[in-house]
């Protein structure tokens, strides 16, 4: 019944995209939003922002995404059809980052990177559906003249792939858009028990008034994920040997257990700018008395494992509630407001102010609660924000946050940024704007809430009674250093951090490291194209902790090269081979009962190629490709496994297909 009605659904969001995007006009854009302005369309459209003309600008389809505390006006980038990368359809792999994964598509995954803290605030646990979600922070939002559709399809030839994907976005009126993302996949999975399912929806939108004083930016997510835990193989060394070709016949350690994610997000952001307006309304140098800005976001969240397996099974060690049958829930609803005042958008270089500052409070209402328990929390965070920038060139930025009260009290985060800025009239935002940037960072917070509390079929621990005391339940200190680097495409990022009291999963539940240690982490990158006819992105990641505690690959590799084929000015071909390598490590465990990764010191993986081969193909505004996954299966070690336990897929094919309309 649930699947008549996904395909019925399906059916209805591709007719109604179709039929708003039956008479389509060649497209200036692509699958994934890059900015491609030469410096006097860049001007251009930073003066029609400003004169908030922005339903009439010249046929273009424009996006942007919300910084965090800015204020003002952001600067539009377009879109552009691009070919490169088209053939990345997982989700996983599109950020720009390592991730171990489990093998299916949608399934949950682990970064492979240490990132250090930014603001204070509750978490309840790491998401690890977390590069699958649709959130605030990557939702686009768009200015169009004309409505704006895209559609998206992958299918692994009829067999056990579907993935669907549709955006529909339209200016209702001058300066107001309005548009809905819906993203729906099903994978049947190759082993026992192994099924993901995942639908997403965004409804966003953006507006902003004629005097261009008044913006809002506003949406609702919301995201389901429903996956088939069977604990992995009972017994990797029938896949390393290949012992059963008949993946279904394989020995799983659950059959019947399956996780349950859902989320409902409601968010928006609205400024209003105090100025006065001379003669010249668009002058930069117009009188400017600040910003007044609220942010709003609520989060509501609903986590279900059930469990059918029984103790004979052997997979868990214990069985708190009942030996036979489980329904482990968990819910949470949080509510955040921000509010503050800033002197000048604190994202503008330049803005004609030597001297910004911004402050403010946070205030956080938290309602959590399981079979067992429930909690409640108002916390407060006042923060503040200073920057000063010199010729244009250098920008000194520092921000502090403080916990008030409830769970995050006394929590602090805090950073100095020394940002030295290269030359580009392109850009005109800190977080675009070629340069190197060094980052001092400092903060003391609690762990999340899942290592103070839990409790279910297989664990429970409880370190609550007594704050600073008890197993995982000390306060972590955390000191890093942070270097960034970008300049005409080339990127690095390297990281320092010294960790104090650092928390983290083992298999008996949370822990806390002996005693402090440090973490090297640096990631590097260049996507390029090497004369007209070759194309190369690449990335490599260096690691290195001094103790023990935290597991990350010394060095990996992601790579993909290209070759070009242009067919006059209507169609381009794109055959490439990408492939993937880390050094091999302890790398982390999961536990689906936790949903969560854990250290572990048995099973080691890495040290294997994972190799594709596409074929990517654009005819006008249509993008296809066609992609040979793992195809040196059988030529190596049969070892592609990321995550202990859970298999890499073999060898396969898939296809996919976009379509975009500017009507």
């Amino acid at each position: 019944m649930r699947g008549s009605a996904l395909k019925i659904g399906w059916f209805f969001v591709l007719a109604w995209m179709s039929l708003a995007a039956a008479y389509g006009q060649e497209p200036v854009s692509g699958e994934n939003p890059v900015s491609v302005l030469t410096p006097q369309q860049r001007r251009d459209s930073i003066r029609r922002a400003k004169l908030a003309g922005l339903a009439k600008n010249r046929g273009e389809t424009v996006y942007f995404y919300d910084i965090p505390m800015q204020s003002g006006l952001p600067v539009f980038d377009t879109m552009r059809y691009s070919l490169d990368g088209f053939q990345v359809y997982d989700e996983a792999y599109r950020h720009r980052d390592f991730r171990a994964n489990r093998g299916n598509f949608g399934m949950p995954d682990q970064l492979l990177e240490y990132v250090p803290h930014r603001v204070s605030g509750f978490s309840l646990r790491t998401n690890p559906f977390s590069s699958w979600y649709y959130t605030p922070e990557n939702t686009p939002f768009y200015q169009s003249k004309n409505p704006y559709t895209t559609l998206y399809f992958v299918n692994n030839f009829g067999k056990d792939l579907n993935y669907f994907k549709a955006t529909y976005h339209q200016n209702m009126a001058r300066g107001l858009n309005l548009g809905v993302d819906f993203r729906v996949y099903d994978v049947y999975g190759n082993y026992i028990n192994s099924r993901s399912n995942q639908y997403n929806v965004r409804f966003s939108g953006n507006y902003i008034t004629r005097d261009s004083k008044y913006r809002i930016v506003f949406g609702y997510i919301h995201n389901v994920a429903a996956v088939g835990e069977n604990g992995g193989l009972k017994y990797d060394s029938l896949f390393t040997r290949n012992s059963i070709n008949n993946r279904l016949r394989m020995p799983v350690n659950m059959e019947s257990a399956d996780n349950r994610w859902r989320e409902n997000r409601y968010f928006f952001k609205q400024s209003y700018h105090f100025y006065k307006t001379g003669k010249d309304s668009i002058a930069e140098n117009n009188r400017s008395y600040g910003y007044l800005t609220h942010e709003f976001d609520v989060e509501d969240m609903y986590m279900r494992y059930r469990d059918k397996t029984t103790a004979a099974d052997g997979f868990y060690d214990d069985f708190l509630l009942s030996p036979r049958e489980s329904s482990d829930k968990t819910n949470l609803m949080k509510m955040t407001n921000r509010v503050y005042y800033s002197s000048s958008d604190m994202e503008y270089v330049p803005f004609g102010y030597r001297f910004k500052f911004a402050a403010g409070m946070k205030n956080e209402y938290v309602r959590w609660h399981d079979r067992m328990r429930r909690e409640e929390w108002v916390q407060w965070f006042p923060f503040a924000r200073v920057q000063v920038d010199f010729a244009d060139r250098f920008v000194l930025d520092a921000y502090m946050d403080f916990g008030l009260s409830a769970y995050n009290m006394f929590d602090v985060a805090s950073w100095v940024k020394f940002k030295y800025l290269f030359r580009n009239d392109r850009e005109r935002t800190l977080s675009k704007r070629d340069g190197l940037q060094l980052q001092l960072g400092w903060n003391l917070f609690m762990p999340d809430w899942i290592y103070s509390y839990h409790l279910s079929n297989h664990h429970y621990w409880d370190h609550t009674s007594n704050r600073g005391e008890g197993r995982g339940r000390h306060q972590s200190r955390e000191c890093y250093l942070q270097l960034d680097f970008s300049y005409k495409g080339w990127w690095a990022r390297a990281k320092g951090g010294l960790l104090d009291d650092y928390v983290f999963f083992d298999k008996d539940g949370p822990r806390t490291a002996d005693e402090s240690f440090f973490i090297v982490n640096v990631v590097a990158g260049k996507n390029a194209h090497i004369g007209k006819y070759v194309g190369l992105d690449n990335m490599l990641m260096f690691s290195y902790a001094s103790k023990d505690y935290l597991h990350l690959p010394l060095f990996g590799l992601q790579e993909s090269v290209y070759g070009i084929i242009p067919i006059k000015d209507i169609a381009q071909i794109q055959i490439g081979l990408e492939f993937v390598y880390n050094t091999s490590y302890y790398a982390d465990a999961y536990d689906p009962s936790l949903a969560s990764y854990y250290w572990q010191d048995e099973v080691k993986t890495g040290n294997f190629f994972f190799m594709n081969v596409f074929l990517n193909f654009q005819v006008k505004r249509a993008n296809f490709f066609v992609k040979g996954i793992n195809i040196a299966e059988g030529l190596f070690k049969r070892n592609y496994i990321q995550t202990p336990h859970y298999p890499l897929l073999d060898r396969c094919f898939r296809f996919g297909i976009s379509w975009r309309f500017f009507d």
